[in-house]
């Protein structure tokens, strides 16, 4: 008989894990004490379950596989609950490992006990207690399979102390094949027909798609034949060139009215592979029931739950596209190409593209992010933290199919420095930049920590206006010209922050030193941090606070 915990992390290794991220926890001591002697999974100790499990989800999104974190108990389990909020409704895989009281004092209010049944079935595909010991196995294989197949998401499975203590004569399992759904000729047949009789028809990608850089190539073979302009949803505006005449721009927060546009004007909808919950249905208003709406999931459970759906078809994305392009078919290229260009020239030319802004209380962030799009390797990787700083970014970065970002599709605070940790370990070789605000960057700053004892070399950008910009950006729209108190931010000298933890610090108060700074980060072996001196006067892209009183 071997011990659970033995049985447990064998069958981690038979499911391709090769690292796991953590804050260690008496709960899953027989966890740690079995990797000490194994060498095949990385353990990444990180500084809060916060942070770990943002890593998680960051690994996920990089690889298309689960990203696995390990918590203990109550205070820890409810830390990484941020990321499982997110995975959940980006469709990210992720695994969650909750080391759970001994099970004679469940369902007595124990020490940091919980019931995690009841506290994540909202907001993960399924939650499962492990009681059997014999059971490990089984239970461990089955949220592999459910977290990646259809539409992906968080599984989290609590583990007594004492089931990973037990020996047991179960074997470790190994991965099964995941289940894709195909879809049908008629299904397609029917698709070129829509596309082909459509006067504005518009392509909406993102959800799954973001795997595998396979998607992105389909997408752009998609759009070439079919003649279609490319919307991408929230946070993944890297599933195509955004120099090509088919990108329409990014269904994100607040996007520019003529992107809104874009969006309202088609009279077909084909959105392929993301639910179209939360951002990019444009406050439900989109796809309208004018428009007619074409949705491609690779599962049923989300068809028509929103939107009233004219086709529904369950299908994994990349076999629907495949499929599609064999279709003969001829478009008529004078009028669907003048619409591609329309969409187009909205994207390239509204008030979010416009040159730099001029302010007495800082600089624009535009004037950082146009020279990083000059600066930035094809294939970088970009994680993004949340709030108004990020605008800039999302809609003025020329972003390369051939990069990556990584950005929570929930808006939580926080995400950018652990993403930015977890794509460098992943991507050793390639250069990872990661922009956060100054109220983000103290969430989970302290995971510089981390990035210095795993040798991360990431760049950190801190778009630093000593506010918490977006909460401030609402309350001057509902709130007008009031004394905002609780928005005013006491910060730390980044620089110095960065360089009490081993990072090389940079500070950019001139527009002049944006260039020079940019460069230097990148020829840096090592972690960087950039603050970057950042109007609050101008709030968003498009928007200033005397604009909005």
């Amino acid at each position: 008989m071997k011990k659970a915990a033995s049985i447990f992390i064998k069958t981690l290794i038979n499911h391709n894990v090769d690292r796991f991220f953590c804050v260690p926890g008496e709960s899953y001591l027989p966890v740690m004490d079995e990797l000490i002697s194994s060498k095949d999974i990385d353990v990444v100790s990180c500084r809060h379950e916060g942070g770990a499990g943002f890593m998680a989800l960051a690994d996920a999104k990089c690889t298309g596989k689960a990203g696995i974190a390990f918590v203990s108990r109550g205070p820890g389990a409810t830390n990484v609950s941020i990321a499982v909020h997110s995975a959940h409704q980006g469709g990210i895989p992720m695994i969650i490992f909750i080391g759970q009281v001994n099970r004679k004092s469940i369902g007595k209010m124990h020490l940091q006990e919980i019931d995690f049944t009841k506290m994540f079935s909202d907001i993960s595909k399924h939650v499962e207690q492990i009681i059997n010991p014999e059971e490990i196995a089984n239970v461990t294989a089955k949220a592999f399979k459910i977290a990646e197949s259809g539409t992906p998401g968080p599984v989290v499975i609590s583990i007594p102390s004492d089931v990973l203590d037990s020996k047991v004569l179960c074997s470790p399992q190994k991965r099964a094949e995941k289940i894709i759904a195909k879809s049908d000729i008629i299904d397609i047949r029917r698709v070129a027909n829509e596309i082909l009789i459509a006067k504005k028809p518009i392509l909406v990608v993102g959800g799954h798609l973001q795997f595998l850089d396979y998607s992105k190539s389909q997408i752009k073979k998609i759009a070439s034949k079919f003649l279609l302009p490319v919307l991408c949803t929230y946070e993944h505006q890297d599933l195509i060139d955004n120099d090509s005449v088919h990108y329409a721009g990014e269904l994100g927060l607040r996007p520019p009215e003529p992107i809104k546009k874009n969006a309202t004007e088609a009279d077909l909808v084909l959105c392929i592979g993301h639910r179209l919950n939360g951002i990019p249905n444009l406050g439900y208003t989109f796809p309208s029931k004018k428009q007619k709406f074409i949705h491609v999931l690779p599962d049923g459970k989300d068809l028509e739950n929103i939107f009233k759906t004219d086709h529904g078809i369950i299908s994994d994305g990349n076999d629907f596209m495949e499929k599609l392009l064999k279709v003969k078919i001829k478009i008529v290229e004078k009028n669907r190409n003048k619409w591609i260009k329309t969409c187009n020239d909205r994207y390239k030319n509204n008030k979010s593209t416009q040159k730099p802004r001029s302010a007495n209380d800082g600089m624009d962030f535009a004037h950082l992010i146009d020279k990083l799009g000059t600066l930035a390797p094809k294939n970088s990787i970009i994680t993004n933290d949340a709030g108004n700083f990020t605008s800039w970014m999302h809609h003025r970065f020329p972003f390369k199919s051939s990069m990556k970002l990584l950005g929570s599709e929930i808006g939580a605070m926080g995400m950018g420095i652990p993403a930015g940790i977890a794509a460098s370990i992943r991507y050793p070789n390639r250069m990872v930049f990661s922009l956060v605000g100054d109220g983000g960057a103290l969430m989970t700053g302290s995971e510089l920590a981390t990035a210095v004892a795993k040798k991360a070399k990431l760049k950190i950008i801190v778009a630093n206006n000593n506010h918490y910009g977006t909460i401030r950006y609402h309350q001057e729209v509902h709130y007008p010209n009031r004394n905002h108190y609780a928005t005013n931010l006491v910060n730390p000298d980044f620089k110095n922050y960065a360089e009490s933890f081993g990072v090389k610090g940079f500070k950019i108060e001139t527009i002049d030193e944006i260039e020079n700074v940019l460069k230097q980060a990148i020829n840096e072996k090592g972690p960087v941090l950039i603050e970057f001196n950042m109007s609050l006067e101008l709030n968003t892209s498009t928007t200033t606070l005397s604009e909005l009183q």
